[in-house]
């Protein structure tokens, strides 16, 4: 069930509907038939994938973070919970990678080519697992206490808004946020749908519209050749961020309407002014949880600290302890590559180029400390330049992240100095593309109204624009559904595609 159709819309009023109903210390119990009914819709192996894991990590929970077992026994369990996960994790997000493997083990088992393993992944199986191996995690370094009860915890692990794409959350965040007294509030139903109709229009008529560009150009780089390149990696950009970022408002906004407040994921993150600002601003939090439970944890190891002392006698006190940070963030970008598909495209486009662009502006940094002056860091012009720069940085991998594979995005380098082997021409009208540009400005203005320098600021909220004005609230609520409704791609006879982030 996608998160942009009517039948999600009539799902989510059912579950208000039955959720305020409820007493108000049982309403977060209404959740579970909920989230239940939800996985079920995606499939009955769906619903056994999720359920398997919060079982096996409400148990592994348990006995990490029980302090009568010796360290070695907690260490143990953890490791076996998080060895199980992330293979049933591998099983299933690489099944299709390994096709000789996937054909015998189909044979073997005498299933077709759509595995049972293939229903899990559009779930987005990555964003739970990883999100339920962090409270395994939190119970064995004694950052929280063990849930006993294991309803509680269902509701954690299974909370439908964010099965799909995320946001990443954190147990004592989340549960906390469960144990609320929640009731009605018609301030919170006005922001929910104002959230949720903000993500149907970045969806429905920006993203779905640059997808046709996207589809047309990395489709045919022979003929789609010169500035057809450009529009297509800037189309991309463009889909990418407001399929992905549409879908966190939609998943914020159906929280809302629950009283449960989720984190934001997304910050202006065009606006950055260098990749490492960008990627504090783009998916912040499975870029806290990586930083949280592979980046420091891989620093503060004995390996990593034995290796900055040998570098240290190596190269000196100043360059040496650089070299395990140096090391950790290899492996950091590698998984988050990794992560991201397990092939190389995303291994190099989301992974290893980014932490080349940081390692080598961390290492130039004298210089730039000494050009600084020089270029007037400070003035306006000189931080658009940053901004552009960083850019064009990001768009160089997102071509590796969307080309079917690295020669491919090699190829798709290459046609921006060739000529075309063909007639180039993309299926969208002259109507659609003023309604693309039109809707990226809207997108661009509310962006920057957002837009904080400092990227540990919290944004500037639009919708609290419309605190005391509920006359405003309400035409914006009014003129986003009649915009969605009037511009949107959807309807019979066309399938909106789904979220790109809920097959990772």
């Amino acid at each position: 069930m996608s998160l942009v159709s009517f039948e999600f819309l009539l799902f989510i009023a059912a579950v208000v509907i039955v959720y305020y109903i409820c007493p108000v210390k049982f309403r977060k119990f209404a959740l579970i038939p909920a989230n239940i009914a939800f996985c079920c819709f995606a499939g009955i192996y769906t619903l056994a994938f999720v359920l398997l894991s919060v079982i096996t990590t409400f148990t592994g929970g348990l006995l990490a973070g029980k302090k009568t077992i010796k360290s070695g026994g907690r260490n143990a369990a953890a490791a076996v919970t998080i060895i199980l996960n992330f293979g049933l994790l591998c099983a299933v997000k690489f099944y299709g990678v390994m096709d000789i493997f996937a054909e015998r083990l189909n044979m073997l088992l005498g299933v077709s080519s759509e595995s049972w393993l293939a229903f899990a992944v559009p779930l987005g199986m990555s964003f739970y697992t990883l999100q339920l191996i962090g409270y395994v995690l939190d119970c064995l370094w004694e950052k929280i206490k063990p849930e006993k009860n294991f309803f509680r915890y269902l509701i954690f692990g299974s909370y439908f808004p964010y099965l799909t794409s995320g946001p990443m959350n954190r147990y004592a965040d989340l549960s906390a946020e469960f144990d609320r007294e929640h009731r009605f509030s018609l301030d919170n139903f006005k922001t929910g749908i104002i959230r949720i109709a903000w993500g149907f229009f970045k969806k429905l008529i920006i993203a779905e519209r640059a997808g046709v560009i996207v589809k047309a150009v990395y489709g045919d780089h022979a003929v789609y050749t010169g500035w057809y390149v450009v529009l297509g990696v800037a189309a991309f950009a463009i889909q990418l961020y407001t399929d992905f970022s549409g879908c966190m408002d939609v998943v914020i906004g159906v929280s809302q309407l629950l009283d449960i407040r989720m984190p934001e994921n997304f910050n202006s993150p065009y606006f950055a002014r260098s990749i490492r600002e960008y990627w504090r601003r783009w998916h912040i939090t499975l870029g806290d949880y990586l930083a949280d439970y592979l980046y420091y944890p891989l620093l503060k190891s004995s390996l990593f600290v034995k290796i900055g002392d040998v570098s240290k006698k190596a190269f000196g006190k100043k360059k040496g302890k650089k070299v395990p940070i140096y090391l950790a963030m290899v492996i950091l970008w590698t998984a988050i590559g990794y992560w991201h598909g397990g092939v190389w495209k995303y291994i190099i486009g989301s992974g290893l180029l980014h932490c080349f662009y940081i390692v080598s502006g961390m290492l130039c940094e004298p210089l730039f400390e000494k050009i600084r002056p020089i270029l007037k860091s400070d003035k306006l012009p000189y931080q658009l330049f940053q901004v552009l720069r960083t850019f064009v940085l990001v768009l160089l991998g997102f071509v590796f992240f969307r080309a079917a594979n690295v020669s491919d995005a090699i190829q798709m380098l290459k046609a921006l100095f060739m000529r075309s082997a063909g007639e180039a021409a993309i299926d969208l009208t002259l109507a659609n593309y003023i309604v693309l540009g039109a809707a990226v400005l809207i997108l661009t203005a509310v962006d920057l109204y957002k837009f904080r320098p400092k990227d540990t600021d919290e944004p500037r909220s639009v919708i609290a624009l419309t605190n005391g004005r509920p006359v405003l609230a309400w035409l914006i609520i009014v003129l986003l559904i009649a915009a969605v409704l009037v511009f949107g791609m959807y309807g019979l006879g066309y399938n909106a595609s789904s979220f790109i982030y809920a097959s990772i």
